[in-house]
């Protein structure tokens, strides 16, 4: 249960303001993670550029994305989670001129290793892992779950979450992520998801490793960015 100051919610529409909220608070929680360090080229001045290119092309996107928050009772923003519904994702224009943008200010290197292992190698190691094709695609899939530091470990990611298998239900889709910190392997398990397994992947900057998990995975058809209590859901991203 999250604590009684705290209000869940899901956004149907979420607006630009909550998507910079959101894009502030990935920043704030992914600094030094392994993984951000390989998607950034190991440049920490465009990790917020990353966060928008991961927040707005889902929040962005009214039906065929899902924004759940969390709130404390001044109204900050103390998590939330961005989740894909099942389907062949559309990127609208503007968000394509995003991704193209934060690519630009990559180095030759960081750009290579981006469009090969967020385009080719997760999603191909997330259709391994759970032994279904096109798995991100087919899944209720969270791509971003971040909690803020001092709200972790008190129910606000259960919550969110709670509602999300609701959501998901409707779907008859499977609830299904990955995430780059491995502190988060026991938190996910207690709110319903089963670890799949861990794949290492290697850059020039850092070695990094990403979990799979997914819940009801053998009910309907399903769907890797970024989970965090603080970690990131991939979209092929991942939670904190």
């Amino acid at each position: 249960m999250a604590p009684p100051n705290v209000t869940i919610e899901l956004i149907q529409k979420p607006t630009e303001p909550l998507a910079e909220e959101a894009v502030q608070l990935f920043a704030s929680l992914v600094v030094g993670d392994p993984c951000m360090m390989a998607l950034t080229g190991g440049d920490w001045s465009i990790l917020p550029d990353l966060g928008r290119v991961l927040v707005y092309s889902l929040s962005s996107c009214p039906g065929v994305s899902h924004m759940f928050t969390a709130r404390d009772e001044t109204g900050a923003l103390v998590g939330f989670t961005l989740f894909s519904l099942p389907g062949e994702p559309i990127l609208p224009t503007q968000e394509k001129g995003r991704v193209s943008a934060y690519i630009s200010k990559l180095s030759p290197e960081g750009r290579q290793y981006f469009a090969e292992t967020m385009g080719k190698e997760v999603p191909q190691s997330s259709d391994e892992m759970f032994g279904i094709e096109g798995a991100e695609r087919n899944a209720y899939w969270c791509s971003l779950a971040m909690v803020r530091a001092d709200y972790q470990g008190r129910g606000v990611a259960k919550a969110m979450f709670e509602l999300a298998y609701k959501e998901a239900a409707k779907t008859g889709a499977a609830v299904a992520l990955t995430t780059t910190n491995i502190r988060n392997v026991p938190i996910y398990e207690k709110i319903g998801l089963k670890l799949y397994g861990e794949r290492t992947f290697s850059s020039q900057w850092v070695e990094w490793t990403l979990g799979y998990f997914a819940r009801d995975w053998g009910t309907g058809s399903h769907n890797v960015n970024i989970v965090n209590e603080g970690s990131q859901c991939t979209s092929t991203i991942m939670s904190h």
